[in-house]
């Protein structure tokens, strides 16, 4: 049987290769050596689904076949010891027991938590269909029995929250040590004016809980939506889609969102880890405290200015600081000014900021020189947005 046209990504078995050889040649197929880094993964996926195969094709029925396939693992594991060290034992192999058994929790310290239906090791799509878990209540299992959870959404509104309160309130709860059970981080935005004060509050009042927020959202425009469920055992989880903290969302409505497990998918697990550690420290994530006036203040203008209530815009102030590689940018400039070279073109991608890198070279050429020294080559309207960035050290918000 002919092999269809299009992409692949599998390790050649005999019958693939024999199927290959006989329906495509040498310039119509694409083949590569597998890589040294590569081998672990292809070789053990390669087993993991033929052993798969020859476990379900096992004659017993009932108790009889899980003891074979039982048997048959052990068996495997032991000659595969065995062919790199002759002198290993069956005792020096950390085979499985029998019979075999899952460990599912060890709760020495509190009650029997219910793990999501979903499971700890495999990935899952949750499209609100029929006959599946929804969303809500596998969120609300994951937070019943996590050490750390990190929510990254665009907005967050009081009907969402409400959803996942009395959760919320027990796994904060301060404990004998004194300290909240589960540590809770949230990162969201003004985008749309969409997120709400009060739901911040209800938040931000429980114990252990820190809160980081954009409050420029033409700016970030962050779409992501991702939970990170962080276990000490090892079996996190992560929830990544389009259901933003909002009780429509959480309820159903026409999200997807894609749950991907520590156990099973660790890269990927660790990556989206990194990615919010990332912006977690990001200063254009401020953090909000309730009991700040001056934070409530500017959440509540940045929520009318992103809502359209603010028809009359009013500067909004911020600490301005270029980022590393804008930082980068200014120092190569500075180094070719200092050598006399004074035609110098700045190139970057669309989007990462060369406006600020001109609005920052000429703030530092005012402080040099005195006043506002004329530029003599320019773009205007290059020059118009530069200009407004460092106008009394404010943004004009328009529209």
């Amino acid at each position: 049987m002919a092999l269809p046209d299009g992409l692949y990504d599998q390790l050649l078995t005999e019958e693939l290769w024999q199927s290959l050889f006989a329906t495509t040649n040498a310039d119509t197929r694409l083949l590569n050596l597998l890589r040294e880094d590569e081998a672990p993964s292809y070789l053990a996926d390669a087993l993991v689904a033929q052993l798969k195969a020859i476990l379900e094709d096992l004659r017993e029925d009932g108790k009889e076949k899980l003891l074979s396939q039982l048997d048959l693992v052990n068996s495997l594991l032991v000659n595969l010891r065995q062919r790199l060290n002759p002198q290993t034992s069956a005792a020096e192999v950390d085979m499985l027991v029998k019979p075999p058994q899952v460990l599912r929790a060890i709760y020495r310290q509190s009650a029997y938590p219910v793990a999501p239906e979903t499971g700890l090791s495999l990935p899952w799509l949750f499209t609100a269909g029929k006959g599946s878990p929804s969303l809500l209540t596998e969120l609300r299992r994951e937070l019943a029995a996590c050490d750390q959870v990190d929510i990254l959404v665009s907005f967050i509104t009081h009907s969402g929250v409400r959803k996942l309160l009395d959760i919320l309130q027990t796994v904060t709860a301060i404990g004998a040590d004194g300290l909240p059970r589960t540590r809770l981080r949230v990162l969201t935005t003004t985008y749309t004016g969409a997120t709400e004060i009060v739901a911040l509050d209800e938040l931000a009042r429980l114990p252990g809980c820190e809160i980081r927020i954009s409050l420029d959202g033409r700016r970030t425009r962050l779409h992501a939506k991702a939970w990170l469920f962080r276990r000490r055992t090892g079996f996190g989880s992560a929830y990544v889609g389009s259901a933003n903290l909002s009780g429509a969302a959480l309820m159903g409505g026409l999200e997807w969102t894609v749950k991907f497990t520590e156990r099973g998918q660790n890269e990927l697990f660790e990556r989206a880890c990194a990615h919010f550690e990332t912006l977690w420290e990001d200063p254009e994530f401020q953090r909000y405290d309730p009991a700040n006036p001056l934070h409530r203040q500017a959440l509540g203008e940045a929520l009318k200015r992103e809502s359209g209530e603010d028809i009359i815009a009013r500067p909004t102030y911020f600490d301005l600081e270029p980022k590393a590689y804008q930082q980068e940018m200014l120092d190569q400039l500075e180094i070719e000014r200092e050598h006399e070279r004074w035609r110098n073109l700045v190139v970057a991608a669309t989007g990462t900021g060369k406006t600020v890198v001109a609005a920052f070279d000429y703030r530092r050429i005012c402080l040099l020189h005195g006043g506002q020294p004329r530029l003599l080559l320019t773009i205007q309207s290059i020059l118009e947005v530069a200009q407004n960035w460092f106008t009394v050290a404010t943004f004009r918000c328009r529209r």
